[in-house]
């Protein structure tokens, strides 16, 4: 007695169109809008020169400046790149999971995007929220009492976190 098997390769043009579609796809995740100016000094820090006038407003409001301070360094405090790079092996093996999903007709591609935005956005916040160094300046502490996290203090601009899918 003989065993006879058959492959039925019908699914092979539909796993090569959904294939097709994902590739080159990509998903762009970052601070925009209003907090995008705020997120790239947080990102890569900056100088800020000290004029007369800073100066006067400063003093007027309490904070009082050394005659020698003539900059203001906000440090580089990278939440978007560190985060990223924190998350990234966690968000690409459920983004491989997603894919096979995908490809077998079980989910939508649409689905997988907004899996992987998602995944990156959270990350990429909690690794914001719980950024701790360097510290806030002594300045900023007496400025914003009891407010330590060096990148939240209204939640705007970790809150403005998000993604866009791009093909």
């Amino acid at each position: 007695m003989s065993v006879k098997t058959r492959v039925v390769l019908d699914k092979i043009p539909s796993l090569i169109s959904a294939a097709n579609s994902l590739d080159g796809t990509k998903i762009c995740c970052g601070v925009t809008g209003e907090q995008g100016w705020l997120a790239g000094i947080h990102e890569y820090g900056c100088h800020i020169p000290v004029t007369p006038k800073m100066r006067a407003y400063l003093h007027h409001i309490g904070v009082h400046l050394r005659k020698s301070t003539t900059v203001i360094v906000i440090p580089e405090r990278s939440f978007l790149r560190a985060g990223f790079d924190a998350c990234k092996e966690d968000v690409l093996r459920q983004a491989a999971d997603g894919a096979a999903l995908v490809l077998e007709g079980f989910q939508s591609e649409g689905d997988l995007y907004a899996l992987v935005g998602e995944l990156l956005k959270d990350g990429i916040a909690d690794y914001a929220k719980d950024l701790k160094d360097p510290p806030k300046s002594a300045l900023t502490l007496q400025l914003h009492p009891g407010a330590t996290n060096p990148l939240v203090l209204t939640g705007d601009m970790i809150g403005a976190i998000s993604y866009e899918v791009k093909k």
